[in-house]
């Protein structure tokens, strides 16, 4: 979910493992400029259609931490390459924690809203990053230590 923390702690895992830290949103952003378009203007569809073009066109993915937008869970065929090709954890935390932190970062496009409140996407979003998790970590019982948990998680 946007505002968990997935940047700070893919950032954090990849410094204490070595492993290159692979952020999707540049790529995506880097495609939308080559189509002629800015990130922060891209509609919801086509950034949809962008991110699907470069996940489904990534390679090889051993050694490096893929920090991925909140909206590549809404994909069916990107989370299936993914479950092959990498090791999804799901972090997982109360919705007033990561408002709070959503909240406090400024603007950032939030795809799939639609209308819809931030509780509604959290609900929503929710059940499908725990069909796609392969490890869960609870981070509000784990703030200090989160990246070392995950590490650990998924370096073993």
């Amino acid at each position: 979910m946007a505002g968990v923390g997935k940047s700070h702690i893919a950032k954090k895992i990849a410094a204490i493992s070595n492993y290159e830290y692979m952020e999707t949103d540049k790529l995506i952003s880097e495609q939308a400029n080559e189509e002629g378009m800015r990130y922060h203007d891209l509609s919801d569809s086509d950034f949809l259609r962008i991110e699907k073009d470069v996940f489904m066109n990534l390679g090889d993915l051993s050694g490096k931490i893929i920090d991925t937008g909140a909206s590549v869970i809404y994909d069916q065929d990107i989370m299936c390459k993914i479950e092959k090709l990498a090791h999804i954890v799901y972090i997982k935390d109360g919705i007033d924690v990561i408002m709070a932190r959503f909240n406090a970062r400024g603007p950032v496009p939030l795809m799939g809203i639609g209308g819809k409140t931030f509780e509604q996407l959290f609900d929503e979003r929710r059940p499908l990053y725990e069909k796609y998790a392969q490890s869960t970590v609870i981070r509000n019982s784990s703030r200090n230590n989160d990246a070392l948990l995950i590490a650990n998680l998924i370096l073993e």
